[in-house]
């Protein structure tokens, strides 16, 4: 297995009285060469989640690999903006191009490979991520602090060497997210909604500021985890996109005119598939797997960012996974090689990382 945790501060905000955290996960067997790294973020509407929240067959396979994880916290909604999200996931790229090499010389990392990866709303953070430091805009020259590598002096930040993204949720343009609607498995009544709303303004009113809450690993945990039923709650009442870009009212501007009409400014950054620049010589080549009878994030989205990035050249390949829902992946501890006429998800998800293994190994 591999060696880790290893937990890391790498972004304080002292006026909101918050440290966010990352952890370090480094291959049980040194590395003779320098190797690729993957930057994780976990999924959760936005919502909910932590950095624990690590697929069991991606920690094994990167250190079977000899590869270091990363694994990174931020700031998640209501108490925060997307943008806030979005502020945090690249502060932790950051860290791991300036710091992981300096504070785990034993991970022998390339900071040239750096593979940003996520599943479900950690997908839109690899997917917003990506294209903050592929933008033409973006200055490569950083003078950075944190807490525990100091001052860096000005260097270049490599762009993504490749991305990975886990049954991902990209594309909250539309009008499902825009209308409100309930997930599968979701057991709020108007009541139950009422009361968790209730929390949710009580919460917003205080200006606390939060980077989640650990997913619930039983049944009988969903009842104690406050977060869970936030995410039911806010999707209920179609208040995902408010929460998610600031705006008041922004869901019912979308439906009136479309999200080119509803998102202005930096706004925009938070819809990567209608606002991203996808170009060939500049975006990371992509392996996007996603269960096709997902009932919470559609394959829909998946093909949407694979189609746009199939036309502007970039380098994709998809691995739609028949029969799977939303986080089928959970009870999958290793995954299957070598396999290539199976549609079992252990091998699927085995052909996707052999494609991702491709794509950055030299």
């Amino acid at each position: 297995m591999a060696t880790g945790p290893h937990t890391h501060i790498y972004k304080s905000h002292p006026d909101l009285n918050l440290n966010l955290h990352l952890d370090v996960y480094t291959p049980n067997v040194t590395p003779q060469t320098p190797k690729p790294v993957i930057l994780w973020f976990h999924g959760g509407y936005l919502i909910t989640g932590s950095r624990k929240a690590i697929p069991s067959w991606l920690l094994a396979f990167a250190n079977t690999q000899q590869w270091s994880l990363v694994s990174a916290d931020y700031r998640v909604l209501p108490e925060s903006t997307g943008l806030a999200t979005l502020e945090d996931t690249t502060s932790a790229y950051e860290w791991v191009a300036h710091s992981l090499k300096e504070l785990h010389p034993e991970s022998c990392t390339d900071t040239n490979r750096i593979i940003i990866g996520g599943a479900s709303a950690g997908g839109w953070c690899t997917l917003t991520t990506a294209l903050h430091f592929c933008a033409a805009s973006y200055s490569h020259s950083h003078n950075q602090s944190d807490s525990d590598g100091g001052s860096h002096n000005p260097s270049t930040i490599a762009k993504p060497a490749a991305l990975f993204l886990l049954y991902p949720m990209v594309d909250p343009g539309t009008e499902t997210w825009a209308r409100g609607f309930a997930l599968p498995g979701s057991s709020l009544d108007a009541d139950a909604e009422e009361r968790v709303m209730g929390e949710i303004a009580t919460s917003l009113a205080s200006e606390t500021i939060s980077d989640g809450e650990d997913f619930p690993k039983s049944e009988a945990e969903v009842l104690t985890r406050k977060r869970v039923a936030w995410v039911w709650a806010v999707l209920q009442k179609g208040l995902f996109l408010e929460y998610l870009t600031g705006v008041p009212g922004f869901a019912g501007k979308l439906l009136d005119g479309g999200v080119e009409g509803a998102a202005e400014g930096q706004v925009r950054k938070l819809f990567p598939l209608d606002f991203g620049t996808f170009e060939q010589q500049a975006f990371p080549r992509t392996v996007v797997v996603h269960g096709v009878d997902d009932q919470e994030v559609s394959c829909q989205e998946s093909e949407r960012l694979v189609s746009l990035l199939a036309k502007a050249d970039v380098q994709v390949d998809y691995f739609p996974v028949t029969g799977a829902d939303h986080a089928f992946d959970l009870e999958i501890g290793e995954c299957v090689f070598d396999v290539p006429e199976s549609g079992e998800p252990s091998a699927v998800l085995g052909r996707a990382l052999r494609a991702l293994q491709g794509f950055v190994e030299i």
